[in-house]
């Protein structure tokens, strides 16, 4: 072998351990700061089994019959949002309301009636035709819950979910790379990046083209005329309170601000009053308020008190709720088992 020969292999050599020990280091980087308390898999907080009341013919609420005298019935019209698939039906924002509203009365003979007509995968352009039926059944109040996907034409009125989120984590494939990416941590590392760089800007174009393509905007427009129309028939109140999604971290870069911004234009010309949510979330880490972290983004039950609570403020401030189901006492802290004044929030 010549002299450059050797030189040559020598030099591909230490190129070669250059590369190995380059690749060891790099692993061992991503095993000890990168995926250092990243979320341990084969763990869940979701209920063991759901319940529902035995006389429901539905997984939404309880059973309401015709509204008794002297009751305040509320409907709160939406979809997943207000349903909360993966939660039981008593942990959702329309039942949190509906126990604020009964706190002043005998736990055995509530005042208030927060009904939950949400379904899974309803448009707008479904839900008018659940409002008009929760007139019938006696509603005082109609809660419009709108979500930013909204503007979607379906041909079939949903009753559930219909499929995963395509925007959700990263899961490797059966094949070559599925096997490598579970020993290798840096290749499964970096392609997790690339899936959520993709699916980031996905989630993004998705949402903004609902608004921006005219045959869905058009659609969205339409159901809100409907809803005005119920609206100014003043036979029952219709109110919005608008969701923001919580697959993007809800702070100064939330990008779909401007979508928010539509929304609150239309619902105004349309004299429909509106309560948008955003801000009660604003800065909250979306592993707190997601139902199954970076795989499914409803709220879970910290999101649907939150948001319960924001309305209920708002149905005060408005005066769309009687005086008497108002809460009388509200406390800054529950430390203590005495309600001492200085605890109390001042007005």
């Amino acid at each position: 072998m010549s002299d450059t020969s050797r030189s040559l292999l020598l030099g591909f050599l230490v190129s070669l351990i250059g590369i190995v020990f380059s690749l060891i280091l790099l692993e061992i980087v991503v095993r000890l700061f990168l995926l250092k308390g990243s979320t341990a898999e084969g763990w869940s907080d979701r209920p063991a089994y759901y319940y529902k009341p035995l006389q429901s013919e539905t997984l939404q609420d309880y059973p309401y019959g015709p509204k008794k005298e002297d009751l305040f019935r509320i409907a709160v019209v939406g979809d997943s949002f207000t349903f909360a698939p993966y939660m039981q039906f008593d942990d959702t924002f329309p039942k949190k309301l509906e126990r604020m509203l009964n706190l002043n009365f005998d736990t055995d003979h509530p005042e208030v009636e927060v009904v939950n007509y949400g379904i899974p995968g309803l448009s707008t352009s479904h839900e008018i035709g659940y409002a008009r039926q929760a007139v019938k059944d006696g509603a005082d109040l109609v809660i419009l819950q709108i979500t930013l996907n909204d503007p979607q034409i379906k041909p079939y009125n949903p009753t559930g979910l219909t499929r995963g989120n395509e925007f959700g984590a990263y899961s490797a494939k059966e094949g070559t790379l599925s096997t490598l990416s579970r020993y290798w941590k840096t290749l499964g590392f970096a392609l997790e990046r690339i899936h959520n760089t993709r699916t980031h800007q996905n989630y993004v174009s998705y949402y903004h083209d609902l608004f921006t393509k005219k045959r869905t905007s058009e659609h969205f427009k339409d159901s809100l005329d409907k809803f005005s129309k119920l609206n100014a028939n003043r036979e029952v109140p219709v109110i919005a309170v608008v969701f923001p999604l919580f697959g993007l971290p809800i702070d100064k870069n939330y990008p779909f601000k401007d979508l928010h911004d539509k929304i609150h234009t239309l619902l105004s010309e349309r004299d429909i009053p509106f309560l948008d949510l955003t801000e009660a979330f604003y800065g909250i880490p979306l592993s707190r308020i997601q139902v199954i972290p970076g795989d499914d983004f409803h709220p879970n039950e910290i999101g649907h008190r939150i948001a319960a609570e924001r309305i209920y403020s708002w149905l005060e401030e408005q005066k769309y709720i009687p005086d008497e189901v108002t809460l009388k006492e509200k406390y800054s802290t529950r430390i203590d088992i005495r309600p001492l004044p200085e605890w109390r929030i001042k007005e």
